[in-house]
């Protein structure tokens, strides 16, 4: 399903009427986005169910005898909303003035509160990253390199916080200038150093991947640009190495000033409604008009990013009409559960998330979702209890019941405040996260998922249960050695898939779909054995064919049907469209000397 199914750059609102929206900061909580942004009077607070239609909800915060709030960051953990943000004096004329602070609420919208200011020097661009259990913070600084001579400038930083309100005090460097274009002014201090600027972090985590978005120059100019670095996951954000892409000489930006925009950069990457696909929100500024920096004229853009090996790419910025964020096939909002409440109809593979929390009893509160539900007999049901803080995964198939698995919440975990729980169905195997906590796999009974009518909803066992939201996708993700289900999908060749992905036993890995969908997007990651000697073809059944070429040996192919509208993107780049392709043609896909790493469905 696709609703409000084309939007227009600058995104709109709702009583329309033009709005500024500087460095967004997108949060994500019950079904809805929260825009948080630059102003001179406050944090700006903008509401959004789908990304593309936003309402203007006024000021988060405001701080009397301050101004300038920049760049507002602002994450959930168990009922409380945290904002790390920068502001000045009201009589104050030197930007530089911007310390990083904190406040804190118990909405979304605020009002947000002053809760303490972290350092007493210019602090600026925060962005909170929950990882492997632990939360980090990037920022940006001018004393890190400042009173450097040759290389001088704002750079970003990482530290581990030991809570939301205090910072560990073991920063390290993460993105230094390298690039003349990453220059804010040419001799700026009069000291005869240029001034670098670096800041406006923005994490993407896809696989083994870690990219860390930046944007450079100056924040006022017409060429402020987003640039991106990478890096390979491990346990702790403080040992990763993050490199600019394509390496630190050579300047290819993400997002740059074309002849519609100009000025783009600061932003946050938020997941679509559907959960799948990776959306990059930023500012600009219109380049028809005038630059006068005595107005505020950046507005709030949005584009879809696509993967390729270490690459990343956006085919933005955009001013015209173009197809909005992919929407979940099911949506449903606030909804008390008191017994059991079905959803929707299950599938082999899907996504889902659930927002819920529960009304306090002194006899504990227990409920569960009900995750691939036949009958009585034959279920899935992924439980939680307040009173043991635990969450369970309990199979029945054929009315024999086993617990496979058992799990501590967080000791501090607040049943009676919203939590996210997120559940990843790929057919036989399932993925489960609660809030930042670590990721859990399972297998269940081939009984649960054996083929036959099934759906998903909630059961409450003694207790009241409100869920805030509820999405689901009928997407799915395979990496690694799940990359075996593939063959649900597509009829493949002798093949074996393991750690490092799916490829064949001979030279040649073959894909024949299945069957067909009507509106689809599959993202093959593909990696060749070497750079010479190999291909990756795809051929249709009505004699139509393309050979993909690509610069690196990782590269990605995305695979796109609306309707009677087929195209490919190969490395980046947009290749063939069909307009009237007949919906019941199959595809073929030959790869020589390639493996696929990871593969990505939605269906539309």
């Amino acid at each position: 399903m696709r609703e409000n199914n084309m939007f227009c750059n600058p995104v709109p609102f709702t009583d329309g009427k033009r709005h500024t929206n500087p460095d967004p900061y997108i949060l994500r909580w019950c079904g809805n986005y929260y825009c948080y942004a630059t102003d001179e009077s406050g944090v700006k607070i903008s509401v959004s169910e789908n990304l593309t239609d936003w309402s203007c909800e006024g000021y988060a915060i405001k701080e009397d005898d301050y101004r300038n709030y920049w760049a507002p960051s602002v994450i959930y953990i168990n009922g409380t909303f945290y904002m790390y943000y920068s502001n000045v004096p009201a009589d104050s004329s030197d930007c530089h003035e911007e310390c990083l602070k904190l406040a804190v609420s118990d909405r979304p919208e605020g009002p947000f509160v002053w809760k303490k200011t972290f350092f007493k020097k210019f602090s600026i661009d925060s962005h909170p990253v929950m990882w492997g259990g632990k939360l980090y913070m990037f920022y940006s600084v001018n004393d890190w390199i400042g009173a450097d001579e040759k290389i001088a400038g704002t750079c970003i930083l990482v530290d581990e916080m030991v809570s939301p309100e205090q910072f560990a005090k073991t920063p390290r460097e993460v993105i230094l200038p390298t690039l003349k274009q990453e220059i804010y002014e040419e001799n700026r201090f009069g000291d005869g150093r240029d001034w670098y600027t670096i800041e406006g972090a923005a994490p993407i985590v896809r696989g083994q991947r870690f990219w860390l978005l930046y944007s450079a120059n100056a924040y006022v100019n017409e060429d402020y640009f987003v640039g991106t670095t990478v890096a390979a996951c491990k346990d702790s954000l403080m040992d990763m190495n993050w490199k600019k892409y394509p390496s630190g000489e050579i300047w290819y930006p993400l997002l740059k000033k074309n002849e519609m925009v100009e000025g783009t950069g600061h932003n946050t990457v938020e997941k679509a409604p559907n959960m799948l696909d990776d959306w990059i929100i930023y500012h600009g500024r219109k380049a028809e008009e005038t630059l006068d920096p005595d107005i505020e004229q950046r507005e709030m853009y949005i584009e879809p990013l696509y993967f390729s090996g270490d690459k990343v790419v956006c085919f933005g910025p955009s001013n015209h009409m173009q197809e909005s964020p992919g929407h979940p096939n099911i949506r449903k909002k606030d909804t008390l559960v008191t017994d059991r409440q079905m959803f929707c109809p299950g599938s082999p593979f899907y996504i889902a998330e659930f927002w819920i929390s529960t009304e306090n009893s002194h006899t504990g509160m227990r409920y569960g979702i009900l995750a691939d539900y036949k009958n009585e007999n034959n279920y899935l049901e992924v439980q939680i209890c307040s009173g043991k803080n635990e969450v369970k995964a309990i199979q029945k198939v054929d009315g024999i019941q086993n617990c496979i698995l058992t799990q501590r919440l967080e000791k501090n975990f607040e049943h009676t405040v919203p939590h996210l729980i997120h559940i990843e169905k790929k057919f036989h195997r399932y993925e489960l996260r609660i809030d930042y906590a670590p990721e859990i796999s399972f297998e269940v009974h081939s009984g649960v998922t054996a083929q036959g009518e099934s759906t998903v909803g909630i059961i409450s066992h003694f207790s009241k249960v409100e869920m805030h939201s509820f999405v689901l996708t009928r997407g799915v993700v395979l990496e690694a050695g799940g990359l075996q289900d593939l063959g649900k999908i597509y009829c493949v060749s002798s093949a074996v898939a393991d750690k490092d992905g799916l490829h064949s036993l001979e030279n040649t890995l073959k894909l024949e779909k299945k069957c067909e969908f009507l509106d689809f997007t599959e993202e093959f990651q593909i990696e060749a054995a070497c750079a010479a000697d190999n291909s990756t073809v795809f051929k249709w059944d009505d004699g139509q064919s393309v050979s993909i070429e690509h610069e690196d040996r990782a590269y990605s192919v995305y695979y796109i049907r609306r309707g009677s509208k087929e195209w490919l993107i190969a490395d980046g780049k947009r290749l063939e469209i069909w307009e009237n392709a007949d919906s019941e043609r199959t595809v073929q896909i030959c790869l020589t000397n390639s493996k696929i790493t990871e593969y990505r469905l939605a269906k539309n």
